[in-house]
């Protein structure tokens, strides 16, 4: 009996030392839950991406199983991002007329069918149109859509902007006049007319911690600096402005990539993300490629203008989820944290059409650091020189006394 334990007790600690094998390449680890399906979503907390790779391959789900076998959970990482499906409708300008309120450009689709934007592109630069939009089944009755609504171009030597873009509700006509009220005849060189339809993603806010607005009159510009809780990847950035005016100022969205101590104290690196244009007609909602960061900056370039009130930031960015498949029961966990870890490759990402739609998600534990096997230091067989001299020495002696022998019994043959 005592053999048995002792065979189990030898056994159990193999597979730990195998299990411990895999996971000491990692940082940190998170128990997950207990998994009662096949297939569960797994979703990345802020505070783990502060310690993964930009990359994000470093994250593995490794468990234990009953029969003590390790097991690597396959997974799919999923960013669920919105999607904008666009149809667009072909038509004709069939009238290009003048009126007292201003221009007139009445478009024919083919059939009537629902729309909600049309993208005017003009050759013409700076101007500032208000214009009109009415839709009609039989060019008798027209109806409106939008009135005064004001597009605006801005082409000069620090900026180039253009918004021309309609945005209606939803309107089903077969034809549709777009009125410019401008005082000489616009070149209309081509238009867009489309059905737009969002398919929402999971969008995640992420709180801002700290903000600092200053102003520097002497590049006529001032800086917007705030911090997250979590270093977190960040995909949408909105800024609210307390102004009653209209203004149009270039900006530039960088975020602190690394800082250098010198002698003169911390020197920060920013790395620019967007130029964009914040501006009184818009949201000043600004998507961007996705970077993970806690630090961002916002430059904004007043020129001779008044400075802008920035009051507050919304930061947003997607959800990140781990959609994993489970073979059997196993007690599970999340390792990641290891710079040099490759992306995997798992079978289930040429197979998503048989993932189930409906998933049910696991949660985490608390983070754990896995601790770290230390390589014992091997001394030197001689950690004197004078040793390793003395045995040279002794070798260099004993290989003459060889020689000598060897050349003695020679000469003897040689003799006899």
């Amino acid at each position: 009996m005592k053999r048995k334990i002792k065979l189990f007790t030898v056994l159990t600690l193999l597979v730990s030392v195998i299990s411990f094998a895999q996971l000491k390449e990692y940082d940190y680890k998170r128990s997950l839950d207990a998994v009662k399906e096949d297939w569960h979503t797994v979703t990345v907390p802020d505070d783990v991406f502060s310690k993964v790779s930009p990359s994000l391959n470093d994250m593995r789900i490794y468990g234990i199983s009953t029969a003590l076998d390790t097991i690597e959970v396959p997974y799919i990482l999923k960013i669920n991002k919105e999607k904008t499906i666009s149809q667009k409708h072909p038509f004709e300008i069939i009238n290009t007329s003048k009126t007292d309120k201003g221009y007139y450009f009445t478009f024919k689709l083919d059939a009537p069918t629902s729309i909600n934007n049309i993208q005017l592109s003009f050759k013409d630069t700076n101007f500032d149109w208000k214009v009109d939009l009415e839709g009609s089944q039989h060019l008798k009755q027209w109806f409106t859509i939008l009135e005064d609504y004001r597009i605006l171009d801005i082409h000069n030597t620090t900026s180039v902007y253009s918004f021309t873009e309609l945005v209606l509700p939803e309107s089903s006509y077969r034809y549709f006049r777009v009125l410019v009220r401008s005082d000489q005849q616009p070149v209309l060189e081509s238009a867009l007319i489309s059905m737009d339809k969002l398919i929402d993603g999971e969008v995640v806010k992420h709180r801002v911690k700290t903000m600092k607005l200053k102003e520097d009159k002497s590049s006529k510009s001032s800086v917007f600096e705030f911090e997250l809780e979590n270093k977190v990847p960040v995909s949408r950035i909105k800024v609210h402005v307390d102004a009653n005016y209209d203004y149009f100022r270039t900006i530039n969205i960088s975020y602190l990539s690394d800082s250098i101590h010198t002698e003169k104290g911390w020197k920060y690196n920013y790395r620019n993300i967007r130029t964009a244009t914040l501006n009184s007609l818009e949201s000043n909602e600004f998507k961007i490629d996705k970077t993970i960061a806690q630090k961002f900056r916002i430059s904004v370039l007043n020129d001779d203008n008044q400075a802008l009130d920035i009051t507050s930031v919304v930061v947003e960015g997607y959800k990140h989820e781990l959609i994993a498949r489970f073979t059997q029961p196993a007690d599970y966990v999340l390792a990641y944290g290891n710079a040099s870890a490759y992306r995997p490759n798992y079978d289930i990402q040429k197979f998503k059409n048989t993932i189930p739609a409906q998933l049910t998600s696991l949660g985490l534990g608390k983070e754990v650091a896995i601790d770290k096997i230390k390589s014992t230091e091997v001394s030197p067989l001689f950690e004197n020189e004078w040793w390793l001299w003395v045995v040279m020495g002794i070798v260099i002696t004993l290989l003459a006394g060889f020689t000598f022998k060897m050349l003695s019994n020679t000469s003897s043959k040689v003799e006899e």
